[in-house]
C-alpha cells in the first residue's frame, strides 16, 4: 500500500476523484528496476499493470524476421502493459525494458480489474490514454508506408524536440528500429542533417537548429 497523496501530483492520476486515488493507493505497490531489466516479456501471461513513477522504459516487439521494432519510450506517469490486461487472452503484447533506473507503481491483474469495474473515472482515464496512443500508432503506420526514410527521421527528430523528457539517450540502433530502417542509414542521414545545419549532435543528445528545414524534409513522400 502507498500513501494516496503520492498520486495527487502524478499524472494521469491527478484528474481522478479522491475516492479513486484512495482505492488505487490501497492496492498499488512500488517496485524499482535497474537499467536494462526486462519487466515484461512478449507472449508471457500478463499479470501486472505498471505506472511509471520515475525513470524511463521502452516498449518493443520482435518481428517474425527477427528485427526489433521500438514502439515507444515512456516516462513519469505513463501506464505500461495495461492493454495486455484488457486483452481476452491476457498475454503480453510487447516486451518492456527499463532504459534507466526505473520505479513503478504496480497493480496486480485482479486489482486492475476491480478498479476498472468499480471506478468509472479510472476507466475513462485509460480510454483517453489509449486514444492518444492509437493515434500515435496510426501515424507511425502511415509514416512507414508513405514517407521516405529521410522524411521519417526528420519527423522523429521533431517529435523528440516536442518531448524533451524522452529526447536524450536514443541510440542509432533504437532510432533505426523505431522508424523502420537500419543503423547505417540513420547514421548517414544524421551526418547529412548536421552538415546542412538542421541539427547539432552532442554525445547522445540531438538539438534542432532549423525546425522549418526539417519540417520541409518531413513532408517528403516515398517515391
Amino acid at each position: 500500500m502507498i500513501k494516496h497523496d503520492e498520486l495527487e501530483n502524478l499524472r494521469p492520476f491527478t484528474a481522478l476523484s479522491p475516492a479513486t486515488r484512495q482505492a488505487i493507493a490501497r492496492r498499488a505497490f512500488r517496485r524499482k528496476y535497474h537499467q536494462g531489466f526486462t519487466l515484461v516479456i512478449e507472449g508471457a501471461p500478463a499479470e501486472y499493470g505498471y505506472f511509471v513513477r520515475s525513470g524511463q522504459a521502452r516498449v518493443l516487439r520482435m518481428s517474425k524476421d527477427g528485427r526489433l521494432q521500438v514502439l515507444g519510450r515512456f516516462g513519469r506517469g505513463a501506464p505500461l502493459n495495461v492493454i495486455s490486461l484488457l486483452a481476452g487472452d491476457r498475454l503480453n503484447r510487447a516486451s518492456i525494458e527499463a532504459l534507466t533506473e526505473l520505479e513503478c507503481l504496480v497493480l496486480l491483474a485482479d486489482d486492475f480489474d476491480h478498479l476498472l469495474h468499480h471506478h468509472l473515472d479510472f476507466s475513462n482515464m485509460l480510454l483517453q490514454i489509449f486514444a492518444q496512443r492509437m493515434a500515435g500508432m496510426a501515424d507511425l503506420a502511415a509514416s512507414l508506408s508513405l514517407y521516405s526514410v529521410r522524411a521519417r527521421l526528420a519527423q522523429f527528430l521533431m517529435e523528440l524536440a516536442a518531448l524533451p523528457e524522452t529526447a536524450s539517450g536514443w541510440t542509432q540502433d533504437e532510432i533505426a528500429a523505431h522508424i523502420g530502417t537500419v543503423r547505417d542509414v540513420v547514421g548517414r542521414i544524421l551526418r547529412d542533417f548536421e552538415t546542412q545545419g538542421f541539427i547539432q549532435r552532442s554525445r547522445e543528445r540531438i538539438t534542432l537548429l532549423d525546425g522549418l528545414g526539417l519540417e520541409a524534409i518531413a513532408k517528403e513522400r516515398e517515391t
